[in-house]
């Protein structure tokens, strides 16, 4: 199959493949009538989609064939003058010809084109008027054949040398000129960047480079030397970070418009090669309280999952990572997954910035606005009235908001029905059963104090919470981060009584159907409602995966109540992943059992206002990679599970 590989350059090129004379121009004539053919199969690959000139001849200034070999007279494989039957070639229903078509086979009533000659060459393709991307790898078929009539003697015939010029073969000559409307821009590198207010600019050069449009291109690496104490961090089209970011040598397409130039500018980073660097992005270190180290990269890492920040900043909640410090980069969920080439940071590292909102007021009583006033996607920030902890709040893909951060409340808040989702007073206390109390009961950590472990009514009726979070769960390790008290990563740990302010007992009153009245959620906000499939109108979970993330479009296996689990992908990558990015922000934030907390990094558990039976409840299932169980799955009451909240009642 001949194949043309066309790179195209400041001026027309041209490509010739020739054809022996004894390949595919040879034709067989095995009957009085009909038609003789022969194909060739051509692949053309351009770098321009505005396609190309394509052109044939033959080699000889004759294009008549002539019948070759007679084995009768031991005369094989010569070729004969038209004297020896060759003439009737010469007449229009036998002429040597061409047909082209992308995919038809000619018949004998096909139309054949005259071959043409070396000093008349016929164009096959012109480029097109209307380009697609499919021409930038074109396939396409060329027939010869000969439309035989009673008079033409049987056999195989062929191209033979000009008589006049004996190096000349009788092959077939195809060239092919890349199209001079192909459609060109310019990329400049520019070494000169802003890094957190400081002009830096790296030496050496980095030559232009010229890509076309419609192609996927590598961009040339970096040459630059980076400053002192400095490492290189991508290319970004804005001098300040705020544009597009691009990885070294990373594959585009159409960064400009044809005839244009783009400036890409080197950024700089004190973050280490192959490191994720994490910023609280602060002027003030003294405003926010919490510190977190460098997540590495190996060379061979294809992905990897962000850590959730470990800050708390009074006043503001936290609503993603960003990769630029003013807020205008790439958002990131806090447990996002990033997924990259092998080796794409081993030039420079990454800093990731705290992107913080500042309250907006208070959470008790707030009313969600509707699409018009808060778009979806539009994150803002509350304060809760108990306990003055800020949280972030987004309009999610289902139309309602969310908390999009875990809950934080622990035992130092009374909990009453002006400030609280309608509470089921008294609570009890961990080690009193039955006995008031209106508080949750801050007694567990993951060093020292056991969790509620048995089947009992008096285990399963206490208030129990877990609030010494300060040991993080990442890469299967454990390592301690200094922060005061609190932990801001993953929020507090409730047993489903705790979770739903005394409503969740054990007893008969709590199985499938059952939805708690009443929560640990701010006064106008409430526990997100769950439930199998069949209950998919209240179960919010169910809504927000399946749906919400799903660009509001249910999918084919939304009404399909066969089996709990929702592992399918949206537009935004594995729905697990989707669920993480901002603005979801859902973190794999683990759960406490038999004192310790566990699964952080690999598994999310959250619990719904729901009831399945006596002794278990409701939650929300989040797998690390892909699978989600959306509020249909069930676990033991005594569990500590994180929370989400949801505006209304």
């Amino acid at each position: 199959m001949p194949s043309f590989m066309i790179i195209g350059n400041a001026s027309a090129s041209s490509y010739t493949l020739t054809v022996a004379s004894s390949g595919s121009q040879s034709i067989d004539v095995t009957a009085n009538t009909g038609v003789g053919i022969s194909v060739d199969n051509i692949n053309v690959a351009t770098t321009c989609r505005y396609g190309y000139n394509f052109t044939i001849n033959t080699s000889v200034s004759d294009n008549n064939l002539y019948l070759g070999g007679d084995s009768s007279n031991n005369t094989e494989g010569t070729y004969f003058s038209s004297t020896d039957g060759t003439s009737a070639l010469n007449a229009t229903t036998n002429k040597w010809g061409y047909y082209y078509n992308t995919s038809t086979v000619p018949t004998n009533t096909s139309v054949f084109s005259p071959v043409p000659t070396l000093s008349s060459p016929a164009t096959v393709k012109t480029p097109l008027t209307t380009p697609a991307s499919s021409d930038i790898n074109d396939n396409f078929n060329i027939y010869y054949g000969v439309s035989s009539s009673p008079t033409m003697a049987k056999g195989t015939y062929k191209m033979i040398p000009d008589t006049n010029n004996s190096n000349n073969d009788g092959t077939i000559v195809y060239t092919a000129t890349i199209a001079n409307e192909c459609l060109r821009y310019t990329v400049q590198f520019n070494p000169t960047s802003q890094f957190e207010g400081n002009t830096l600019s790296g030496t050496g050069t980095v030559s232009d480079q010229t890509l076309y449009e419609g192609v996927a291109t590598a961009l040339t690496a970096n040459g630059f030397t980076a400053p002192s104490g400095y490492y290189f961090a991508g290319w970004n089209t804005a001098q300040d970070g705020s544009g597009i970011q691009y990885t070294n040598q990373q594959e585009v397409t159409d960064l400009a418009s044809a005839g244009s130039t783009v400036t890409l500018y080197a950024m700089w980073t004190d973050c280490p090669p192959n490191t994720f660097c994490y910023n609280a992005n602060v002027s003030n270190p003294n405003d926010v309280e919490g510190e977190m180290g460098n997540q590495t990269i190996l060379d061979s890492d294809i992905s990897a999952i962000l850590w959730a920040p470990n800050y708390k900043r009074d006043n503001y909640g936290f609503a993603s990572w960003n990769t630029n410090p003013s807020g205008t980069g790439t958002n990131y969920g806090p447990n996002q997954t990033l997924e990259f080439n092998a080796g794409a940071y081993s030039t420079g590292g990454v800093k990731l910035y705290a992107k913080w909102t500042a309250s907006a007021g208070n959470m008790q009583n707030w009313t969600c606005p509707n699409d018009t006033n808060m778009p979806i996607g539009t994150v803002t920030a509350l304060k809760d009235a108990r306990d003055n902890n800020v949280y972030a709040i987004a309009k999610l893909a289902d139309g309602k908001c969310w908390m999009i951060e875990n809950l934080r409340l622990d035992d130092s808040v009374t909990l009453s029905s002006s400030n609280t989702h309608n509470p089921s007073l008294p609570i009890t206390n961990t080690y009193s059963p039955r006995t008031t109390s209106y508080h949750l009961s801050s007694t567990i950590n993951p060093y020292n104090t056991t969790w509620c472990v048995t089947y009992s009514s008096d285990c399963m009726d206490q208030s129990m919470l877990a609030t010494n979070n300060t040991t993080l769960f990442i890469n299967n390790t454990f390592s301690s981060y200094s922060a005061s008290s609190d932990v801001y990563s993953y929020g507090n740990y409730y047993n489903w009584y705790s979770a739903t302010a005394g409503y969740g007992k054990y007893d008969n009153n709590n199985g499938a159907g059952y939805h708690a009245p009443g929560d640990i959620c701010p006064a106008g906000w409430h526990l997100p409602k769950g439930g199998g499939k069949s209950q998919e109108s209240i179960n919010e979970f169910w809504s927000l995966i399946v749906v919400g993330i799903n660009n509001g479009v249910k999918p084919a296996n939304y009404d399909d109540l066969s089996g709990p689990y929702y592992s399918g992908t949206t537009e935004a990558g594995p729905v697990s992943n989707a669920l993480r990015a901002y603005p979801n922000n859902f973190v794999i934030s683990g759960y406490v059992d038999s004192s310790l907390i566990g699964g952080r990094n690999s598994n999310g558990y959250y619990w719904t206002a729901s009831g399945y039976n006596r002794s278990s409840a409701h939650g929300v299932y989040i797998e690390r990679f892909k699978t989600v169980t959306p509020g249909t799955n069930y676990e033991t009451k005594w569990y500590g599970r994180t929370i989400r909240c949801v505006a209304g009642t």
